[in-house]
């Protein structure tokens, strides 16, 4: 789990990367990071050989359900990365992306850490709360601070909820849907 959970956070600093650059290679990152992850998910699950090595030798950072065959957590990720993207302002994708990446990387780590415990639960909801608002106060997105607290209860509590096919698409396509949402309320 940490491991895996590093590989997350490592996409922090991609993310403080795409500030500077244009919105077409930002696109072309993005686009290709989404099909990179398809071709290995058709691989994965059309060619037993590929199979066999991709499992052995990414055991340890998969989830049973993706041992089992389903997508990885990283492709619903890149995967909703670009439909993000593609739909909302930058700033939208920008915040979203960095709850989906640092915060929900950070809960299972700090949730293990403080608390010894390893599932999504009460704690985890209440580690990844804390998480998000810190991040609403330290980083400038060019939200409104209302909109990025409400954002964080709000996707806080999506993440907890755990709704299908995967946390990692939701956390960046809910939390996107939520900021767009919460703008234009507050």
């Amino acid at each position: 789990m940490v491991l895996r959970k590093l590989l997350h956070l490592s996409l922090v600093i991609p993310l403080f990367i795409f500030k500077s650059l244009s919105h077409q290679q930002v696109l072309w990152v993005l686009a290709s990071l989404a099909g990179l992850s398809l071709i290995i998910e058709f691989l994965r699950i059309y060619s037993p050989a590929f199979r066999h090595r991709f499992i052995r030798l990414l055991s340890p950072l998969l989830k049973e359900k993706e041992r089992g065959g389903n997508l990885t957590g990283a492709t619903y990720l890149f995967l909703s990365f670009l439909i993000v993207f593609l739909i909302f302002p930058f700033k939208i994708f920008f915040y979203a992306s960095l709850i989906a990446i640092l915060v929900d990387g950070l809960t299972p780590l700090l949730t293990a850490f403080l608390f010894n415990k390893n599932s999504k639960d009460h704690t985890h909801f209440f580690v990844f709360f804390i998480a998000a608002v810190i991040v609403a106060f330290v980083i400038n997105s060019g939200l409104s601070i209302w909109v990025k607290l409400g954002g964080s209860v709000l996707i806080a509590v999506l993440e907890y909820l755990d709704f299908p096919p995967d946390d990692n698409f939701w956390a960046e396509l809910g939390g996107a849907l939520i900021i767009y949402t919460l703008i234009h309320l507050i």
